[in-house]
């Protein structure tokens, strides 16, 4: 017998072109809908950005806290702002790299904050421990102040710290800025010394002294042995009990291992 042949598949190129017609349709429309959603999300973001909420329309949304050395007013002048400003403008970065600038900031914190919309600044102050003192020559470089790490500060914070009762009693006078790779190691020392330090003098590069409750100590024209010479001052700290201070001129210690006590002549006594 042969084999019956399937029947012919009758395809209806009509109905084909509909359903092909109507699936276009279809993705139109998506297509439409996707647009027109998209548009109304971003109209909508933009108009919530532009929104007076966001918005720092007075300098009391800023919010600035300072340890006290600098002033709110002083910090505002720094920041030169104009308002009123919308909060996503001002940069973090931006207003930290405004104040870095300022050499008597240490340290710089910025955090936004919406809802109300307000910005909070710290500023940490650079804590000056000595006081520049100018004998001759004076000029920016040799009057001031001096941090633990060298950095230089103006005089003009003088009354500050005054009223804070936080003026260094460490004096240092002959100071120049080439020294300031220096002043850590030396303020490090000087500062754990038992034997209280007043004052440092650079006035003369080879003969260095300090100004302590033993007098003036002399160390010579280098400080790489200051930490040694302290030691040996330390061990001095009871020369009064057997010598009267006003009879110390000065106490030589360019050699640690050798320290020169330098005497006043004594007063001549009177003939009767």
């Amino acid at each position: 017998m042969t084999a019956m042949q399937p029947a012919p598949e009758i395809v209806d190129f009509r109905q084909r072109r509909q359903q092909m017609r109507r699936e276009r349709q279809r993705r139109f429309c998506l297509e439409i809908w996707q647009t027109l959603a998209s548009a109304g999300t971003a109209l909508g973001l933009g108009w919530a950005l532009v929104h007076p909420v966001w918005q720092i329309r007075e300098p009391q949304q800023i919010r600035i806290r300072t340890g006290g050395l600098l002033s709110e007013a002083q910090v505002r002048s720094w920041l030169d702002l104009e308002h009123p400003h919308f909060l996503w403008a001002l940069s973090p970065n931006t207003l930290t790299a405004k104040l870095a600038q300022q050499p008597v900031v240490a340290q710089v914190r910025v955090r936004r904050q919406g809802f109300p919309s307000r910005v909070e600044i710290w500023v940490q102050e650079r804590q000056p421990v000595a006081a520049l003192v100018c004998q001759r020559h004076c000029s920016d470089h040799n009057q001031g102040f001096l941090d633990s790490e060298g950095h230089q500060l103006g005089g003009e914070y003088a009354p500050v710290l005054r009223q804070l009762k936080q003026y260094p009693s460490l004096r240092v006078t002959g100071w120049h800025p080439t020294q300031k790779s220096l002043w850590p190691q030396v303020y490090q020392a000087v500062a754990a010394s038992p034997v209280r330090v007043t004052g440092i003098d650079w006035e003369q590069p080879g003969d260095i002294r300090l100004h302590t409750e033993l007098g003036v100590i002399r160390l010579g024209g280098d400080l790489y042995r200051l930490s040694e010479q302290l030691v040996t001052l330390d061990r001095l700290r009871y020369l009064p009990r057997q010598l009267p201070l006003h009879r110390i001129a000065a106490i030589d210690l360019s050699d640690p291992q050798a320290p020169l006590v330098e005497l006043r002549r004594a007063p001549k006594q009177g003939k009767y």
